[in-house]
């Protein structure tokens, strides 16, 4: 199918977000063909008629879960009622269940315009059988484009242990694991260096080091002798210090960093991924809400204003910096990516085009396939969404898509699935920032 968009208004990210009015690109299979001044002929296009709206490219979300919806849970916080979930969800009938709830989360990311997902740490390859099931054209998730890590990797005791992350103790062990991952399909290898807020048992200290730097240069030699890349959880310095001397290219989340971990990040090329969705409302919405405790909800203050900090000196450094939903987490649904770039905005202080610039090309170029995606050019993938709003005068423009392109599938109105409750606690905090 051929489509044209016609008279819209593109959004360059590669050059500053310079909006171009009166504009048409043209559609062709999973590409887009080119982008041309308004009234090019059309014969042959199905014609859709923009009216002046924005066209932006689709969103990249670097960090999300697939296994959950972002409501609240006792589940998520562990003990008994964790067990009993794993549990079921290992049995046939739990697996079929899994199944389906990680491919709606998948819809609901892309009916909000994320075009990639990154999905760092899922229940028992749960993201990589969709991926293939997606690749193969199935589903209403098809269109999707996704980079995926299978299980993470941890020591014992550390953040995931027995829910969505291997253990293993001896380098050469872990060494054996990520081989296993990537045999299983794994685009890139995930770790788990410190602890969370979930699982954090001391108020003031939610990045316990769990990995040692042994083990964590194993995972990253052996992975990039592999050719994946090795994208790590932090929530302290130490922990940031650890990934940064031994080799990670990504940290997720993030803390403060000292001068050894911005020289190693800047030298490497490596990046820092900065996920507010779930720091703000688990430090600020009552923990009785949030059903985290309350040294959680303590902690989560704690990981916050750790990691914008260090996503503030890694931007003055010269560190490419990023960012993801880390959506399944409490009050992070799996389309919230919007807020995502909107919270980046106001908690980075930047404007608004740097914003977008960050959650499409600068995503993308972190992923390594800013050739393939992430802006609006000839020869790169149908990745598009079509706005009523300017995004660049307010972001909140991105939770309204009118139709959007997806590897070139067209979704004429797409209607992500929502949590009117989560909503409102989550526009409440907005307006408050």
């Amino acid at each position: 199918m051929q489509y044209i968009i016609s008279d819209c208004t593109v959004i360059d990210v590669e050059n500053g977000c310079a909006a171009l009015p009166h504009t048409d690109v043209c559609v062709r299979g999973k590409i887009i063909e080119k982008i041309v001044p308004h009234g090019a002929p059309a014969r042959g296009y199905k014609v859709i008629n923009a009216g002046g709206q924005y066209a932006v490219p689709g969103l990249v979300n670097l960090h999300a879960h697939l296994f959950g919806t972002g409501r609240p849970s006792k589940a998520l916080g562990g003990g008994k009622a964790q067990q009993r979930l794993l549990r079921f969800i290992q049995t046939p009938p739990g697996k079929k269940i899994l199944g389906k709830m990680v491919e709606s989360s998948a819809k609901n990311e892309l009916y909000s315009g994320v075009t990639t997902v990154r999905a760092v740490g899922d229940l028992f390859g749960s993201d990589i059988a969709l991926k293939h099931r997606i690749e193969s054209g199935k589903g209403g998730a098809a269109g999707l484009r996704m980079l995926v890590s299978g299980m993470a990797l941890t020591a014992p005791g550390g953040h995931g242990a027995g829910t969505f992350a291997r253990t293993a103790e001896k380098p050469e062990d872990f060494e054996k694991l990520v081989e296993k991952s990537v045999s299983e399909g794994a685009d890139f290898i995930k770790i788990c260096i410190t602890g969370g807020v979930t699982d954090a048992k001391k108020r003031g200290e939610p990045g316990e080091v769990k990995m040692t730097e042994e083990q964590v240069r194993a995972v990253c030699a052996r992975a990039h002798a592999l050719g994946k890349k090795v994208a790590a959880h932090v929530q302290s310095e130490r922990g940031a210090e650890i990934a940064a001397r031994c080799g990670v290219d990504t940290v997720e989340h993030g803390a403060p960093l000292g001068e050894e971990s911005v020289r190693l990040l800047r030298e490497r090329g490596g990046a820092q991924v900065v996920t507010c969705s779930p720091a703000l409302p688990c430090a600020r919405l009552p923990h009785d809400v949030t059903k985290l405790n309350e040294t959680a909800s303590y902690n989560s203050e704690v990981v916050m204003r750790g990691m914008i900090a260090g996503a503030k000196q890694a931007r003055a450094a010269g560190i490419t910096v990023g960012m993801g939903t880390d959506a399944s987490c409490p009050f992070c649904t799996q389309y919230n990516m919007w807020r995502e770039v909107l919270w980046f905005q106001k908690f980075m202080g930047i404007p608004a085009a740097d914003a977008l610039r960050t959650a499409t090309l600068g995503n993308a170029e972190i992923l390594g396939i800013g050739g393939e995606t992430g802006s609006l050019r000839a020869g790169k993938s149908a990745d598009i969404l079509l706005l009523n709003e300017d995004p660049l005068s307010d972001l909140a423009a991105l939770r309204n898509i009118s139709c959007m392109f997806a590897q070139g599938r067209f979704i004429p109105h797409p209607q992500p699935k929502r949590n009117a409750a989560v909503d409102a606690a989550l526009d409440k905090l907005t307006e408050e920032l």
